[in-house]
């Protein structure tokens, strides 16, 4: 009797383990149409997010918002005519896509072009065996222009289980008025090293987590120098937690490492974000349509004095900034679009800095050296 209790008692944790290894496929994301709130969190230097494995338990429950947004997923024939042609969900079409979002990119946040690139969004497919990027659109000069990739950026492919590997190439090229050729090219590399439960304020769920490491380059080829050159990003690292019917990560974690100087390989947590329900401020709700804070922050890294760049629409902005163990270097509003902060007298090392305003929050990370 005493062994039939066991293996019932046995059998009943093997069970419990199995439904939490779930499986994630291409209905577990958005489709066109749908939408979720996203809650960007409040940096923390001891959050322990590179632990995984099998039957992971990570409780984030800690996460502190500080503000919000409404992630929308868009019919690309209600976005633009020319996007509409361009990535029309045709099975003929190379670029076929049917969901498009909202999104900016390098060009549209570089602080001596976003007066000629504005308003990007980026377009994706989404079938039974993988979701993909297409491309990208954005306005040039004001006129509305899509950039199909020449590869496609392959997000996830499905369906997704604990131990699967895959990776990507995807590039595409820009032609800037008046000055000549841009070039982005990256190698996306994608693993679901882990599964477990995952605790955030939104709540208690199971989940994979997939790491994911991007290497890129930036080119521009001036054409009246007849001349170009081209800059390696840092390697950019994303760990997301992603659930069952979710619509997006339930958790998202971004850092970047560097590729060179004395802060090789550091990495460094640039963005947290995770879904949630509608958080309140003591003068009232927090408006979700509002988004992250597309600033500059340059030379970067710097020997003393750097300068942040922001848009010239943007409205009260406040600059704050930190260094790696949280301690409050400064704290001022913003009285121009750009604006020098003397740093002479920091000591060298890795400092968080941090864009605030009404139309929400944005952090980079700044190099001393």
């Amino acid at each position: 009797m005493k062994k039939i209790h066991l293996f019932l008692l046995l059998f009943g944790f093997s069970m419990h383990f199995l439904q939490a290894q779930i499986t994630v496929n291409q209905n577990d994301f958005a489709n066109a149409g749908d939408t979720a709130r996203m809650s960007v969190a409040v940096w923390n230097p001891l959050l322990d997010y590179r632990s995984s494995g099998a039957n992971t338990v990570w409780d984030f429950s800690t996460l502190q918002w500080q503000s919000q947004y409404v992630d929308s997923f868009l019919n690309i024939l209600f976005i633009h005519p020319f996007y509409a042609f361009t990535f029309s969900n045709l099975p003929f079409n190379p670029y076929q896509s049917n969901i498009g979002k909202r999104a900016d990119n390098a060009l549209t946040t570089l602080p001596l072009l976003s007066s000629v690139f504005t308003e990007g969004y980026n377009f994706y497919y989404k079938n039974s065996s993988s979701y993909r990027q297409r491309g990208i659109g954005m306005k040039v000069a004001g006129f509305p222009t899509s950039i199909p990739m020449t590869h496609s950026d392959t997000l996830y492919r499905f369906p997704m289980n604990f131990g699967n590997e895959d990776s990507a190439w995807s590039d595409y090229k820009v032609a800037v008025p008046n000055l000549g050729t841009y070039v982005h090219k990256q190698h996306r590399v994608n693993k679901v090293d882990g599964w477990g439960s995952l605790t955030t304020p939104f709540g208690t769920f199971d989940v994979l987590r997939v790491r994911t490491d991007i290497r890129g380059s930036d080119s521009l080829y001036i054409d009246t120098l007849n001349f170009g050159f081209k800059v390696d990003n840092d390697i950019q690292r994303e760990y997301k937690w992603i659930g069952k019917n979710q619509e997006e990560p339930l958790l998202q974690i971004n850092t970047q490492a560097g590729i060179l100087g004395q802060f090789q390989n550091f990495e460094f947590v640039t963005r947290i974000i995770y879904r949630d329900s509608v958080r309140f401020l003591p003068t009232g709700i927090f408006d979700g349509t509002k988004s992250e804070v597309p600033f500059q922050v340059f030379p970067n890294p710097s020997s003393g004095s750097f300068f942040i760049s922001v848009p010239h629409d943007l409205t009260a902005a406040k600059i704050t900034v930190t260094d790696i163990s949280g301690q409050r270097m400064m704290s001022r509003e913003m009285n121009a679009p750009v604006e020098m902060i003397n740093a002479e007298a920091w000591a060298k090392g890795i400092y968080i800095l941090t864009v605030q305003s009404i139309q929400g929050t944005s952090s980079k990370k700044l190099v001393l050296e």
